[in-house]
């Protein structure tokens, strides 16, 4: 969400954000809201055209869990979640990029993207071996917040990683 708040008119703008403050209890508690009004109008374009044609893309679940990732320092080449967003609106930088393509390529295709190749974004940066681990990283949890997800018409069983 811009800023870390739900702000539809987006009236709101702090004078200063702090990305790295947040828990993940506190991050799913913020987007607690947004994340109930988007499923339920989802729910609602769906019964009002009588079949499964709009789909959610739990991008918001996934970016939470690698934030709650980069707290437990599990997140290769990410020491704070601040390393997700280049300006305090939340604009993404390279692997969050990359994290909300797979979360989408997942729903698209219904098919996991582990084991997708290194993308070219993340290979610019750092080293190999820790690209390599962040990208398996964020294929696993893209996966994980789309099969999750009622909504994404995606079920693990459709292929698993």
């Amino acid at each position: 969400m811009p800023f870390e708040i739900y702000d539809t008119a987006f009236k709101q703008r702090p004078a200063k954000v702090d990305h790295n403050t947040p828990t993940g209890p506190e991050l799913r508690k913020l987007h607690e809201a947004y994340f109930r009004d988007m499923d339920d109008h989802v729910r609602n374009l769906n019964k009002k055209f009588g079949k499964e044609a709009v789909f959610v893309v739990p991008v918001g679940q996934a970016v939470i869990a690698l934030r709650e990732k980069i707290i437990a320092g599990q997140a290769p080449g990410l020491k704070m979640q601040e390393d997700l967003f280049t300006d305090a609106i939340g604009h993404a930088k390279p692997p969050l990029q990359v994290l909300v393509a797979y979360c989408h390529y997942a729903v698209i295709y219904r098919r996991s993207p582990v084991g997708l190749p290194l993308p070219a974004i993340l290979a610019k940066a750092g080293d190999r071996d820790e690209n390599d681990k962040l990208n398996r990283l964020l294929q696993e949890l893209a996966w994980d917040a789309v099969t999750r997800h009622p909504l994404s018409g995606v079920k693990a069983e459709t292929q698993s990683p």
